[in-house]
């Protein structure tokens, strides 16, 4: 626009206008021939083998042909909703291709697709059953007695769950990435979720198994602008710039990749987490064994970002005060939940930061 206010002359201004015109309109073409015809792109792409499989989870071992630096094995753990490939997106912005390259030995649990036979999951069968294998898997495989783990968002909490729970082997780091420790004051959620007359119990006894698009459309409603709307905008706009959109294409395959919630895990998560807030009050108890945060000694590092909608910075914050052992370190960032795995801030600030600190934490490899 302040190109026509320049023009000398009536016909220079109709000519902007015209080159105007014919931008915008290239432009929503692409726009909309992305929506509606362009591939998905691909993700996960970091070369793995499947170490161990049980029902439909996988634990995968990430393979690299560079030299491994530390013996202390790296196992990252993501929540039920969505896909676990946000760790490891696209090449340049994975934070498994990141640690990879820094010389850790990096696996990740991935926990499939649930469908009807899962529906009675619980948070106990995914502790005991799941992670708890996998960290063993993780340190037979690496060979070492201690290993680390990053659990992103409600993977952090799990991550939690286990470590007050398992002894062996030794849990020397944990990383909390936006995980919810504290379930008081989460925003939005409170307003759902503590609202008279929302019954996890019922909901979890009529559907069983909470399908994926129940899930979805409960989160996307924490931001709704953002969520939908925003998301074309954001495309139109990256287009108009001139801008890849090879990220927006990966970041909204992964956004709209959502799996269904086991019922039996979708009540534990609101009736004893969010109403209850049992984790930070050592009430929540897995098959008879109660949950105490002071037995955890592992070294914690708590990152958060300042514009979360999901998780406060106060949510995961609060391992610092619960959580045992004195190695704590806290650090903020200016993003949202998803930036700290996602984004600019979190290849230039966040994966650096994560690499140097679980270095100084990880067991190195003697050159012999």
């Amino acid at each position: 626009m302040e190109r026509i206010f320049q023009a000398h002359s009536p016909g220079e201004a109709g000519e902007i206008l015209q080159q105007n015109w014919e931008h915008w309109l290239m432009t929503t073409t692409r726009w909309r021939e992305i929506l509606s015809y362009d591939p998905r792109p691909a993700t996960g792409c970091s070369p793995k083998e499947t170490l161990w499989t049980k029902n439909k989870a996988q634990l995968y071992h990430y393979q690299t042909s560079s030299e491994r630096r530390y013996r202390t094995p790296v196992l990252m753990i993501y929540a039920l909703i969505n896909r676990p490939y946000v760790l490891d997106l696209t090449p340049g912005s994975s934070l498994v291709e990141y640690l990879v390259n820094e010389g850790f030995d990096v696996y990740l649990l991935d926990w499939g697709e649930f469908e009807w036979e899962d529906r009675d999951i619980t948070y106990a069968d995914l502790v005991y059953d799941y992670i708890a294998t996998a960290a063993r898997k993780v340190a037979r495989s690496a060979g070492s007695k201690e290993i680390s783990i990053i659990g992103y968002c409600m993977g952090g909490t799990m991550s939690t769950l286990y470590a007050a729970l398992f002894n062996r082997p030794v849990l020397k780091n944990l990383v909390y990435l936006a995980a919810p420790i504290d379930f008081n004051r989460a925003g939005t959620y409170d307003v759902w979720l503590k609202a008279p007359g929302y019954d996890p119990d019922r909901i979890a006894d009529t559907m069983e198994l909470v399908p994926k698009s129940f899930i979805d459309w409960g989160t996307r409603m924490l931001n709704p602008m953002a969520n939908y709307w925003g998301t074309y905008t954001r495309l139109w706009k990256t287009l108009e710039e001139g801008k890849s959109v090879h990220f927006w294409k990966v970041l909204n395959k992964w956004s709209s990749d959502n799996v269904n919630f086991p019922g039996g895990a979708y009540r534990d998560w609101i009736r004893d987490f969010y109403q209850g807030n049992k984790l930070i009050k050592n009430q929540v108890i897995l098959r008879g064994k109660r949950v105490q945060l002071q037995r955890i000694k592992a070294n914690i590092l708590a990152m958060v970002g300042l514009r979360d909608h999901i998780v406060m910075p106060h949510q995961t914050a609060a391992a610092l005060t619960y959580l045992g052992g004195n190695d704590k370190t806290y650090m903020e960032f200016p993003v949202g939940h998803g930036g700290l795995v996602l984004g600019e801030t979190a290849r230039m600030q966040v994966f650096p930061e994560i690499a140097y600190w679980l270095g100084e934490r990880s067991e190195i490899l003697s050159e012999e």
